[in-house]
């Protein structure tokens, strides 16, 4: 996100935790609705997520940044958008279409998983430019629980090396 957050970099923890707060586990009381739960019910609802929606754009309906700055929100947004272009783990489809189509599938399933948004260094390798899908993982050793784990590339903005 360096090359589109640049100064902002600050909120990306921030942000990656509203991702994953939006998608996390039930905690199993009507007082504490919400997470998972309320995802499944929205897009039962809505279609959030839709084939051809872009994921930008059904982020930006649940209103994630709606407490950033503006310039962080359309910056994030700006990156969001970005993932169009970026190639995925799955065969045939970007970034951003194939975080679409397993949060469809997901959120659509007898016993839905949470998603878990995780980031990774573009710069690692050659592959590592990629968003990454997994079906079904562990990203929190401290859990057992399983998730969807969606891991996002993220980079400096090459002025910043």
């Amino acid at each position: 996100m360096g090359i589109f957050m640049k100064e902002h970099d600050i909120y990306v923890g921030s942000l990656q935790e509203k991702l994953n707060l939006r998608f996390a586990p039930s905690l199993g009381t009507k007082e504490l609705h919400g997470g998972l739960d309320e995802m499944v019910e929205l897009q039962k609802e809505f279609e959030i997520f839709k084939l051809g929606r872009s994921f930008a754009t059904s982020i930006a309906a649940l209103n994630l940044t709606g407490l950033s700055n503006a310039e962080t929100k359309n910056r994030f947004q700006r990156y969001l958008t970005s993932l169009r272009k970026v190639k995925s783990n799955v065969a045939t489809k970007s970034g951003d279409a194939a975080i679409v189509d397993a949060l469809i599938r997901n959120l659509a399933a007898k016993k839905p998983l949470p998603v878990y948004f995780e980031l990774h260094d573009l710069n690692a390798s050659k592959e590592a430019g990629r968003v990454l899908i997994t079906e079904r993982g562990r990203p929190l050793f401290y859990m057992k629980q399983d998730y969807l784990v969606v891991s996002l590339p993220l980079g400096l903005d090459s002025k910043a090396k």
